[in-house]
Protein backbone atom coordinates (compact mmCIF):
# COMPACT_ATOMS: atom_id res chain seq x y z
CA UNK A 1 0.00 0.00 0.00
CA UNK A 2 1.26 3.60 -0.72
CA UNK A 3 1.48 6.50 1.20
CA UNK A 4 -1.45 8.15 -0.69
CA UNK A 5 -3.64 4.76 -0.05
CA UNK A 6 -3.03 5.43 3.85
CA UNK A 7 -3.37 8.65 3.62
CA UNK A 8 -6.68 8.47 1.80
CA UNK A 9 -7.75 4.98 4.26
CA UNK A 10 -6.98 7.60 7.60
CA UNK A 11 -9.10 9.90 5.94
CA UNK A 12 -11.73 7.54 4.92
CA UNK A 13 -12.00 6.37 8.54
CA UNK A 14 -12.49 9.75 9.96
CA UNK A 15 -15.40 10.63 7.62
CA UNK A 16 -16.94 7.10 8.45
CA UNK A 17 -16.68 7.73 12.36
CA UNK A 18 -18.24 11.23 11.74
CA UNK A 19 -21.30 9.99 9.94
CA UNK A 20 -21.58 7.41 12.47
CA UNK A 21 -21.40 10.33 15.34
CA UNK A 22 -24.03 12.48 13.02
CA UNK A 23 -21.41 15.19 12.89
CA UNK A 24 -21.43 17.83 9.20
CA UNK A 25 -17.89 18.36 9.03
CA UNK A 26 -15.22 18.47 6.23
CA UNK A 27 -11.61 16.67 7.06
CA UNK A 28 -9.03 18.62 5.60
CA UNK A 29 -5.82 16.72 4.60
CA UNK A 30 -2.23 18.84 5.25
CA UNK A 31 0.87 18.27 5.29
CA UNK A 32 2.62 19.41 8.72
CA UNK A 33 6.43 18.61 7.39
CA UNK A 34 8.07 15.63 5.66
CA UNK A 35 6.59 12.84 7.67
CA UNK A 36 3.87 13.88 9.35
CA UNK A 37 0.10 14.63 7.84
CA UNK A 38 -2.75 16.30 9.95
CA UNK A 39 -6.38 15.52 9.47
CA UNK A 40 -8.20 18.66 10.08
CA UNK A 41 -11.87 18.42 11.41
CA UNK A 42 -13.79 21.68 10.41
CA UNK A 43 -17.12 21.24 12.31
CA UNK A 44 -19.35 23.61 14.61
CA UNK A 45 -18.41 24.69 17.69
CA UNK A 46 -21.12 22.39 19.78
CA UNK A 47 -19.88 19.63 17.75
CA UNK A 48 -16.43 20.38 18.18
CA UNK A 49 -16.54 20.32 21.63
CA UNK A 50 -17.95 16.94 22.30
CA UNK A 51 -15.01 15.71 19.51
CA UNK A 52 -12.05 17.39 21.20
CA UNK A 53 -13.31 16.64 25.10
CA UNK A 54 -11.99 17.50 28.50
CA UNK A 55 -8.36 18.86 28.00
CA UNK A 56 -8.72 17.12 24.40
CA UNK A 57 -8.89 13.36 25.94
CA UNK A 58 -11.93 12.34 23.17
CA UNK A 59 -9.41 14.04 20.48
CA UNK A 60 -6.33 12.10 21.28
CA UNK A 61 -8.62 8.95 21.77
CA UNK A 62 -9.99 9.22 18.23
CA UNK A 63 -6.16 9.69 16.97
CA UNK A 64 -5.46 6.74 18.65
CA UNK A 65 -8.52 4.95 17.15
CA UNK A 66 -8.04 6.02 13.36
CA UNK A 67 -4.00 4.92 13.91
CA UNK A 68 -5.48 1.19 15.08
CA UNK A 69 -7.67 0.80 12.40
CA UNK A 70 -5.17 2.37 9.69
CA UNK A 71 -2.40 0.14 11.45
CA UNK A 72 -4.46 -3.41 10.90
CA UNK A 73 -4.51 -2.76 6.74
CA UNK A 74 -1.27 -1.29 6.34
CA UNK A 75 2.50 -1.63 7.14
CA UNK A 76 3.30 1.82 6.47
CA UNK A 77 3.97 3.69 9.79
CA UNK A 78 3.73 7.15 8.16
CA UNK A 79 2.51 10.06 10.99
CA UNK A 80 -0.55 12.05 11.21
CA UNK A 81 -2.61 13.93 13.86
CA UNK A 82 -5.73 14.66 13.97
CA UNK A 83 -6.69 17.96 14.92
CA UNK A 84 -10.68 19.76 15.15
CA UNK A 85 -10.77 23.43 14.56
CA UNK A 86 -7.39 24.22 14.85
CA UNK A 87 -7.65 22.59 18.87
CA UNK A 88 -4.10 21.65 18.31
CA UNK A 89 -2.91 24.81 17.43
CA UNK A 90 -4.02 26.86 20.26
CA UNK A 91 -3.11 24.38 22.70
CA UNK A 92 0.24 24.55 21.26
CA UNK A 93 0.63 27.85 21.86
CA UNK A 94 -0.93 27.62 25.48
CA UNK A 95 1.75 25.31 26.21
CA UNK A 96 4.42 27.73 24.80
CA UNK A 97 3.40 30.54 27.17
CA UNK A 98 3.13 28.40 30.31
CA UNK A 99 6.91 27.22 28.92
CA UNK A 100 7.56 30.89 28.75
CA UNK A 101 6.63 31.22 32.26
CA UNK A 102 8.58 28.84 33.78
CA UNK A 103 11.96 29.33 31.84
CA UNK A 104 11.65 33.50 32.64
CA UNK A 105 11.57 31.88 36.56
CA UNK A 106 14.23 30.03 36.30
CA UNK A 107 16.14 32.64 34.59
CA UNK A 108 15.13 35.30 36.51
CA UNK A 109 16.22 33.25 39.63
CA UNK A 110 12.94 32.89 40.67
CA UNK A 111 12.87 29.45 41.03
CA UNK A 112 15.37 26.60 40.30
CA UNK A 113 13.27 24.18 39.02
CA UNK A 114 9.94 24.86 37.41
CA UNK A 115 7.25 22.20 37.08
CA UNK A 116 4.77 22.43 34.66
CA UNK A 117 1.35 21.14 34.93
CA UNK A 118 0.94 17.50 33.61
CA UNK A 119 0.45 16.66 30.14
CA UNK A 120 -0.03 13.97 27.17
CA UNK A 121 3.09 12.63 25.60
CA UNK A 122 3.10 14.82 22.15
CA UNK A 123 2.58 18.08 24.28
CA UNK A 124 5.78 17.43 26.63
CA UNK A 125 7.45 16.52 22.82
CA UNK A 126 5.89 20.42 21.68
CA UNK A 127 7.39 21.96 24.76
CA UNK A 128 10.69 19.89 24.97
CA UNK A 129 11.22 21.00 21.34
CA UNK A 130 9.97 24.90 22.23
CA UNK A 131 12.38 25.41 24.61
CA UNK A 132 15.16 23.95 23.25
CA UNK A 133 15.27 25.91 20.14
CA UNK A 134 14.14 29.24 22.27
CA UNK A 135 16.16 28.54 25.46
CA UNK A 136 19.08 26.62 24.82
CA UNK A 137 20.70 27.48 28.20
CA UNK A 138 17.90 25.99 30.10
CA UNK A 139 17.01 22.19 30.38
CA UNK A 140 13.64 20.31 30.22
CA UNK A 141 13.40 17.12 31.89
CA UNK A 142 10.11 14.63 32.18
CA UNK A 143 9.29 13.55 35.64
CA UNK A 144 6.44 11.59 37.11
CA UNK A 145 4.54 8.56 36.01
CA UNK A 146 1.26 8.09 34.03
CA UNK A 147 -1.36 10.86 34.18
CA UNK A 148 1.18 12.95 36.20
CA UNK A 149 3.80 13.05 33.99
CA UNK A 150 5.72 16.24 33.62
CA UNK A 151 7.93 18.64 32.73
CA UNK A 152 10.46 20.29 34.92
CA UNK A 153 12.64 23.04 33.20
CA UNK A 154 15.92 24.15 35.17
CA UNK A 155 19.10 26.22 34.39
CA UNK A 156 21.78 24.03 32.14
CA UNK A 157 24.22 26.33 34.02
CA UNK A 158 27.47 28.00 31.88
CA UNK A 159 29.76 25.45 30.16
CA UNK A 160 32.81 24.21 31.65
CA UNK A 161 35.61 26.80 30.58
CA UNK A 162 33.59 29.92 30.76
CA UNK A 163 34.85 32.36 33.40
CA UNK A 164 32.73 32.30 36.26
CA UNK A 165 32.78 35.81 37.24
CA UNK A 166 31.50 39.27 36.34
CA UNK A 167 33.85 42.15 35.87
CA UNK A 168 31.52 44.95 36.38
CA UNK A 169 28.09 44.51 38.37
CA UNK A 170 25.09 46.75 37.78
CA UNK A 171 22.86 47.24 40.66
CA UNK A 172 20.00 47.59 38.62
CA UNK A 173 20.42 44.48 37.26
CA UNK A 174 18.47 41.77 38.40
CA UNK A 175 19.65 38.73 37.05
CA UNK A 176 22.82 36.90 38.25
CA UNK A 177 23.82 33.66 36.48
CA UNK A 178 24.46 30.98 38.57
CA UNK A 179 28.52 29.51 39.41
CA UNK A 180 28.90 25.64 39.05
CA UNK A 181 27.50 24.69 41.56
CA UNK A 182 24.08 26.74 40.58
CA UNK A 183 24.75 30.03 43.74
CA UNK A 184 24.79 33.14 42.03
Amino acid sequence: MNLSQFEDTAKDYLEKILAILDIEAAVVQEDVDDSTTCYRIDCKSDDARILIGKNGQTLESLQFVVRQMVKSKTLDRSHFIVDVCDYRGRRRRTLEDGAKRGAVAVLNGDSERFPLLPMTAYDRRLVHNYLQENFPELASESEGDGEERHIVISFKGLPDGESHKHEEHDDDDDFVAPDEDGEA
